[in-house]
Formats: C-alpha cells, structure tokens, sequence
C-alpha cells in the first residue's frame, strides 16, 4: 500500500534554502517509499516584512512557490514507480494557491530577486503573498501539462490541480491589523468566521483532488477549485502556459544553482 504523504512544505526542507529533508531524500529510505498523493499546502501568510531566502528570492515567493515546485519534482520519480509497480492506479498532486492570486496581475521574474519592496507598504505584504499564490497556479498547470507530454505511461495516470481552502479565520489573520487597525481587523475576523469557510470545508476541498474518483472519470488536469470541490475560473496571467514554462524554468535554474553541479 503506498504511503500517503500531506506534504507541508516552507521551503525550509529544500535544496533552494540551503537544508535537505535528510528522511526523505536518504536512499534507503527513498527507494523503499511509495508516494501517490502529495499535497503541498504549508505557506507563509500574508508578511509586512520584506526579506530574502539565502539565495536572494524574496522569501514569500521562495517558501510559498519555489519550495514547492522543488519538492514536488523530487517527488515525481517516486509517484512513478509507486504506480508503473502497482502500487496505486494514479497519483495526485493537489497545490494550495488562494482567490487572492486575483490581487496580482503581473509577475516579472527578473524581478522576485528585488533587494527592495516593489509596491507601497500599505499593499506590498498582501500583494506579494498574492503573487507567490499566483505562481502556485501557474506551476500546477505547468506540471500538469508537462506530464500530459511525457511518454512514461504513468506520468498521464498523475493528476495536478491547484486549490484554494476558502477564507478559513486562523492566526494568520491578525495580520490584518496592521493594515487596517485593530478594531477593523477584529471585525474582519469575526465577519469571515461567519461567511467564510471552515476547516472542514478547506481539507475537504484538498481530500475531493486527492481522493475523488470524479477527478480521473473528469480528466481533471490543471485546474483550480474552491470550496467544495467547484472548478473556478483564475485571472487571465494565472492560464498564461509561456509565463508558467518562464517560471518553471527560472526555478529550476535556481535550484541547481543552490544544490550546485552533479557529482
């Protein structure tokens, strides 16, 4: 039976941030693994500090993005073998993103290595949290569309799509109070506890992309869903495939960059 991971990546387990999931990436222990449903959905919220990753990418982006387009590639070759052995007809990848990717509407790359904030301090923390979202849709559709073009016979029985949990009240929120207030950010907290969604509802909108047999019956590949389980559609730049190869590829320089040249 194959192992089924929840994988909570910050980039903090990387190659790109310096350190390795020793218990992951060990050989023994990875050759003995079997991995059919990856879900990558740890973030960093919404930040007024500006700061970089070791590698220079500003540090939202890099946990919320970067961190897990690496992790989930690593993971590939496992889900692979997990299904080309038997071990599991398909695999799922199910990428957390937020409604807020809306909130960006253009992602320069050249830019993510930026010393300095790039918008005003009163929308900088929220847009750039909107941008690493926005890259989180983009990378489930590159991924996806990438293993559709691959021959291996199991990398079209692995499933991508991106979702979005719902506006779940968490600690999280009291960021708000930052931009707007105390009073206002408490009364944000107690409007969306009762408009929003719940954590039930967040994981069950994960569990229908790892779990439901309608993804594969649907042929679900490359798409975006918010609660519970309704495929939505996303910004014109977040279905931009030559922006979302750029990024795949940008990333990808980085990580070789920090795990450095093969032995």
């Amino acid at each position: 039976m194959p192992v089924r991971l929840a994988l909570h990546s910050s980039f903090g387990p990387s190659p790109i941030d310096g350190t390795y999931p020793v218990s992951l990436y060990t050989p023994p222990i990875y050759n003995r693994l079997f991995v059919d449903i990856p879900t990558s959905a740890k973030a960093i919220g919404v930040s007024t500090e500006y700061e970089r990753s070791p590698q220079g990418i500003e540090q939202v982006f890099a946990s919320n993005c970067v961190g897990h387009q690496v992790l989930a590639t690593n993971l590939l070759p496992l889900m692979k073998r997990t299904i080309t052995q038997g071990k599991a007809s398909n695999g799922r990848i199910a990428v957390a993103s937020s409604s807020m990717h809306a909130f960006c509407r253009e992602l320069n790359l050249d830019l993510l290595t930026s010393p300095t904030r790039l918008k005003p301090a009163y929308i900088d923390g929220v847009w750039r949290y909107a941008r690493a979202k926005l890259g989180n849709i983009l990378f489930a559709r590159e991924l996806s569309l990438r293993l559709m073009q691959e021959e291996d016979p199991a990398s079209s029985k692995i499933y991508v799509n991106a979702f979005f949990p719902g506006n779940i009240v968490t600690d999280q929120w009291s960021v708000w109070d930052e931009y707007v207030g105390e009073a206002l950010g408490s009364l944000l907290r107690r409007l969306f506890s009762i408009i929003g969604q719940s954590l039930e509802d967040g994981a069950a909108n994960a569990i229908y992309l790892a779990a439901s047999p309608k993804v594969i019956s649907d042929s679900t590949h490359g798409q975006y869903f918010i609660p519970i389980a309704k495929s939505y559609k996303t910004t014109a730049i977040a279905s931009d495939m030559k922006l979302a190869r750029g990024l795949w590829d940008w990333i990808e320089a980085k990580a070789a960059d920090a795990v450095g040249p093969e032995e």
